[in-house]
């Protein structure tokens, strides 16, 4: 059986070796030469993943039995048309569309009653938004895109108009929509014959405003309201983006009532570190290995997952680097289950305005009892490093 991978970035390397575990021969496409999963694969073409005609000139020879579940932008919609070309189980088109475009995420929802706020769409090059019958605070985040590139909060008007309309025109989309209060966290899960299981409820750890980046997770494993009415919701949600088989992440919000509100949804694995890593040790289970497993016909096996008081955390500090403690130091300390950092000493580390700017510094996974304890093991380990701001 073939697979193919389509775009090969770093993130990509994991679904690449849980496929070839399972026998599978692998095939990547990326349209960047040094892009590294295309030396993880047993075959690959520098191929511009944009084209689906590209793509399926390089695939209608192949004939793929899956196209992997693998993190990536929007052009998640090529991989849900190679999906619908050759009749495979994983995203569409359509809902790839559907969820790589806020703005048709947004009006696909709400139809449903799924997501009652308020959005405006700013369309490349225009410079003027009328902010006099807008309610506050509002975000603003480009139409398309991951890893929230972009993404501010405006408290007012003046804030509105100094920190996002002086910059306009912009040569892309945005969406500017209610800020919804509330508690962020992150969702792993599958949709299995239009099925949603939830494998991973994890609480984020949020910068301040206005740029409101995650610096860390905790999983959640007690139960309750908040989390049977986020399963509910996602199934909804699911059904109405046409979901049937898919890995998927969401980010969502504890808004009152313990009622979750989806901020995004995207049908393929979370990055950062979390669809690879933190993840299957916080739950016991692998998304990938399981999508893998079940496009191969071996149907979907689990006891369900348990969830396990676990936190990871990215090194948010900002300034000048004077000093860096050791691995063995740091272990002996902290019950530290993963640990990679690439922070040097003398690096100045700049401000946390997305993700980018902070996952390639590193991160760790800390196991204990319970989260207060882990906020504490967190706060304490990032203490160890010296920085002058």
């Amino acid at each position: 059986m073939n697979a193919a991978v389509i775009g090969a970035s770093s993130e990509s390397i994991y679904a690449i070796k849980k496929a070839q575990e399972a026998g599978l021969y692998v095939v990547a496409l990326d349209g960047n030469e040094n892009a590294p999963g295309l030396k993880a694969a047993d075959e690959s073409y520098v191929t511009d993943i944009r084209d689906n005609e590209a793509v399926a000139s390089v695939l209608d020879r192949i004939k793929p039995d899956m196209i992997l579940p693998v993190p990536i932008g929007r052009y998640l919609i090529t991989t849900g048309a190679m999906n619908d070309r050759y009749g495979l189980k994983g995203v569409s088109y359509t809902s790839a569309d559907l969820c790589t475009d806020k703005y048709a995420f947004h009006k696909a929802l709400a139809d449903k009653g799924l997501r009652n706020i308020n959005l405006y769409l700013l369309k490349a090059g225009d410079t003027s938004f009328d902010v006099s019958d807008k309610a506050f605070p509002l975000v603003a985040k480009p139409r398309y895109g991951s890893g929230s590139r972009g993404v501010e909060i405006f408290s007012d008007a003046a804030s509105f108009k100094d920190g996002f309309m002086a910059h306009a025109p912009y040569d892309e989309d945005y969406v500017i929509e209610s800020c919804v209060p509330g508690d962020e966290y992150g969702v792993d899960g599958i949709f299995l014959n239009g099925r949603f299981r939830l494998i991973l409820l994890r609480k984020k750890d949020i910068t301040p405003p206005p740029y409101r980046q995650c610096v860390a997770y905790y999983s959640v494993p007690e139960a309750g309201a908040f989390k049977e009415h986020t399963v509910t919701m996602l199934q909804s949600a699911g059904e109405a983006l046409g979901l049937k088989d898919c890995v998927m992440h969401a980010d969502i919000i504890r808004a009152s009532g313990d009622e979750p509100f989806i901020i995004e949804l995207s049908p393929r694995p979370s990055g950062h570190n979390l669809h690879n890593l933190f993840t299957p040790l916080a739950s016991g289970e692998d998304e990938v290995a399981c999508f893998i497993k079940y496009s191969m016909g071996a149907g979907y096996r689990s006891a369900g997952p348990v969830t396990v008081p676990m936190a990871i955390a990215y090194f948010d500090m900002e300034g000048k680097v004077i000093s860096v403690p050791s691995e063995e130091m740091l272990r002996s300390k902290y019950p530290l289950l993963s640990y990679c950092c690439n922070i040097k000493t003398g690096d100045e580390l700049c401000g946390v305005t997305d993700g980018h700017s902070l996952m390639g510094r590193g991160y760790y996974i800390l196991k204990a009892p319970d989260r207060d304890e882990l906020v504490r093991y967190t706060k304490a380990l990032k203490a160890e490093f010296e920085v002058a701001r």
